[in-house]
């Protein structure tokens, strides 16, 4: 029985896309999801919302009474709390729940919702952590749980026949590239920052943006006031089957993200995947898989001038030390193929049943 308060939708075909290639991906090891309370697409206002939300919570009541299913399997902890509280009085089957990153860290460490939330860890079955980063943040918030009921599973992997390397053709200008959702704590200020140092170094670099959010027109209006806007190609939204082909324009990939609740930072691997070295924030998830000087480079959050500085670090080597990084990026991104990501998680699903 699937559980998610985020799955596409026409509307909103990127809203929690990874839950759906979860399930895409355990569907084609010979998993059934014959029951399943999903919320598609955001939910909009505050009013709508909480009707919304009062339907799920029906939804996942019903289908948990029925026995059609081995397990239950939770994506999100913060939204499904209630309901999880009540289906542990009434618990019948393995219950799975995988957190995400701002499901723990944005969870109030006092009140009601903390409280239930300590109860729910202390019975739940099995625990998902995309990285052993939050495995760690996770543990520290709840001393209690048990190592052998949390288990590493990287959101869903990189499906490999989207994201691989390319071949450019040489002589061409030095590219940066920025994937993300348009939000201040994705560190969009930070990447627009070390660009604006970068042209007393590299006045022929080009930059590829790509992504959408709430801090667009603020985004816009920075690259014009600073006169970066002939430097830049703003894509705004790129469907996912269409990203590689964003990624395979870059020399290198800038994750400048610096929330806590970052707990993987999968375009940061969806680049590495094709062949593109990243230099991300000393913070969160990517800390897990960058080897300073292997496959990229790590600089201190929210520091422009530190990452202009790896930027210039990066295009100080030869071709030989970057064709190493490219390779190392590859040989990091096998571990998050996402046949490989479902057939370890499938593996310890089983052990439930």
């Amino acid at each position: 029985m699937l559980i998610s308060n985020m799955f596409p939708s026409k509307k909103d075909p990127l809203f929690g896309i990874f839950v759906k290639n979860f399930k895409t991906k355990l569907e084609e090891l010979g998993v059934q999801f014959p029951s399943h309370a999903l919320i598609r697409g955001k939910s909009g206002n505050p009013f709508r919302k909480f009707f919304i939300y009062l339907l799920h919570y029906l939804r996942i009541l019903r289908a948990a009474l029925g026995s059609n299913y081995d397990l239950i399997y939770v994506h999100y902890l913060m939204h499904h709390i209630p309901i999880l509280w009540l289906l542990l009085t009434l618990k019948k089957k393995p219950l799975v729940v995988n957190v995400h990153g701002s499901d723990i860290v944005e969870l109030p460490t006092s009140g009601f919702l903390w409280s239930v939330s300590q109860s729910i860890m202390r019975k739940i079955d099995l625990l998902i952590v995309p990285t052993t980063y939050f495995q760690h943040l996770v543990i520290a918030r709840y001393p209690f749980l048990e190592q052998s009921k949390v288990f590493i599973s990287p959101s869903g992997g990189i499906d490999a026949k989207r994201f691989f390397p390319t071949t450019r053709e040489p002589g061409g200008p030095f590219v940066l590239g920025y994937v993300s959702r348009f939000i201040r704590e994705k560190g969009w200020e930070t990447f627009l920052d070390a660009l604006e140092l970068l042209l007393q170094s590299e006045p022929q670099y080009r930059a590829v943006i790509a992504g959408k959010g709430p801090d667009e027109e603020k985004i816009k209006k920075h690259l014009s006031e600073h006169k970066l806007g002939d430097r830049v190609d703003f894509l705004g939204l790129v469907p996912q089957k269409d990203l590689g082909q964003v990624y395979g324009r870059m020399d290198l990939f800038v994750f400048p993200s610096y929330r806590k609740a970052e707990s993987l930072g999968l375009t940061g691997l969806e680049a590495m995947a094709c062949g593109v070295p990243v230099v991300a924030c000393e913070s969160g998830g990517p800390m897990t898989y960058i080897r300073e000087k292997q496959n990229g480079y790590l600089f201190e959050p929210q520091n422009a001038k530190d990452l202009y500085q790896k930027i210039l670090q990066y295009r100080s080597i030869g071709s030989k030390e970057r064709e190493h990084m490219r390779r190392e990026c590859l040989e990091t991104a096998k571990y998050f193929d996402d046949a490989a990501v479902a057939k370890r998680l499938y593996k310890r699903l089983e052990q439930l049943i």
